[in-house]
């Protein structure tokens, strides 16, 4: 049995290597990159005013998902009409498929308006779901005016009040009950209207009316089976994740990432943040991982860098931190060889580059936070991802962020060949405007890159390792 094993295994990798260099020599033959940006979305496209927040994978069957937010009304975060929309791709991007409409709450414009915001996607490669996070608010509600608390009783049945501030529990088929436990005449649909009878009242995700949930962030996530034609309903994940001190809670936004590493094999882990509700001064932010040893049916957090990290002689609590140069906050994470995470954050320190962390245990702790100090960072999101095995002995770690200390222009993407110990080989993608971004690996080994540009589109690119590392 070991014997066929191990000749297994050889075989695998000789046909990794074969399918490489044949992908890198037919990138030879097409002058080894494609650097023509394509439009996946802008303003005006199925009538939405803006797009913003990119999250790309591709699939087990080659295909390109890309999601981003559709703010319908104007271009601002929540407090915003804000729906997560994907469009599909078959060709390795030459080509996109129509927008589809996942997830829609009610609601207008920036006062009203419910969201579904920053998205970040990642495929279980054992079942072959696809699972897309992103952060609900309420109509009227965003980052900075959440209120501290699930939304979620010890029951897990979802809070709603009134307009004189008195609790209410949505529980099955709809129906509506008080704090005293007893059912009431009002029920509410799958699409948060609120009825009497047959009379239309209101809608719980609005930012006004009769019954109205909690004021608060709700991390979600919805799935699809049959790569990305269609999805679930949203799923609730803070009952399992977020607790009742927090008050923002948001994905990544970018990629999560599924663990191979035998202690941890099949672990699906998706970075997020969120601020705290400190007795003094501002909400503070700090990040951590999500993950799933079952596929997603349970989730658990782990802690983050700033639980235990040392601050000028101080130890850090995520849920007491009062300190804005201390804040962690968008990131994403790369599995290494050895089995540890490398956790790459934005942040607001005033060293302007990006922060980073180890994990030994899965995403469950972390060592303590460093900086990387040839990565300029604006403070803004950034995208990373791990580039195959190609069984020439580098760990090769794909990079890109805007690359400036104070404006968000100069995407650059930057090559490690050795696990993200040294990053000497790096190519501008963009001079001009470049904020958000994600990575991934096509089919044909070539990279593809979602990125927020100029005139407000969203463009994608792709490109291989050797321009990357070429001089022109």
């Amino acid at each position: 049995m070991m014997y066929n094993s191990i000749i297994t295994d050889y075989l695998i990798h000789f046909l990794r290597l074969h399918d490489w260099f044949g992908a890198m020599q037919k990138q030879k033959e097409d002058c080894n990159m494609d650097t023509r940006p394509v439009t996946v979305f802008e303003p005006g496209l199925g009538g939405s005013a803006n797009y913003r927040i990119p999250s790309l994978i591709s699939t087990k069957k080659g295909t390109l998902i890309a999601a981003i937010d559709a703010r319908r009304d104007e271009p601002g975060d929540n407090p915003n009409n804000i729906d997560k929309v994907i469009r599909r791709s078959t060709d390795n991007g030459e080509t996109w498929g129509d927008i589809q409409l996942l997830v829609d709450y009610p609601g207008r414009g920036r006062k009203e308006g419910s969201a579904a915001i920053d998205p970040a996607m990642l495929e279980d490669k054992e079942t072959g779901t696809i699972w897309m996070i992103y952060c609900h608010t309420p109509g009227g509600i965003g980052l900075w005016n959440s209120s501290p608390g699930t939304g979620f009783d010890s029951n897990g049945y979802r809070l709603l009040y009134d307009e004189s501030g008195n609790i209410y529990t949505l529980r099955e088929e709809g129906e509506v009950f008080d704090a005293s436990g007893k059912k009431t005449d009002m029920v509410v649909d799958r699409g948060g209207n609120v009825y009497i009878g047959n009379d239309k009242i209101g809608n719980i995700y609005l930012d006004r009316g009769p019954l109205l949930e909690a004021r608060t962030s709700f991390l979600q996530a919805i799935y699809s089976k049959d790569d990305g034609l269609s999805w679930s309903e949203p799923i609730e994940l803070n009952p399992q994740v977020k607790e009742p001190w927090m008050r923002f809670i948001g994905a990544g936004p970018g990629i999560g990432i599924q663990l191979t590493s035998p202690r941890y094999k099949g672990r699906i882990v998706f970075p997020i943040y969120y601020s705290n509700n400190p007795d003094n001064g501002e909400p503070r932010m700090s990040c951590c991982l999500i993950y799933s040893d079952d596929h997603g049916t349970t989730w658990k957090r782990g802690k983050s860098p700033n639980d235990g990290r040392v601050w000028e002689g101080s130890i850090l609590d995520s849920r007491t931190l009062s300190i804005r140069e201390a804040e962690l906050t968008e990131s994403q994470v790369v599995e290494l060889d050895n089995g540890d995470l490398l956790y790459f954050m934005r942040n607001h320190s005033s060293k302007r580059r990006t922060a980073f962390a180890y994990s030994r245990d899965g995403g469950e702790t972390w060592g303590e936070v460093d900086f990387f100090d040839d990565f300029a960072d604006p403070i803004c999101q950034s995208t990373v991802i791990k580039y195959p095995d190609i069984g020439d002995g580098k760990e090769r770690l794909i990079f890109a962020n805007p690359c400036h200390e104070t404006q968000r222009i100069n995407g650059t993407v930057r090559l490690s060949e050795d696990g993200g110990k040294t990053w000497p080989y790096s190519k501008v993608i963009d001079e001009g405007n470049y904020m958000y971004s994600c990575l991934t690996v096509l089919p044909t080994y070539e990279i593809g890159l979602l990125y927020e540009g100029r005139d407000d589109k969203i463009r994608f690119v792709k490109f291989t390792l050797d321009w990357i590392k070429s001089k022109y």
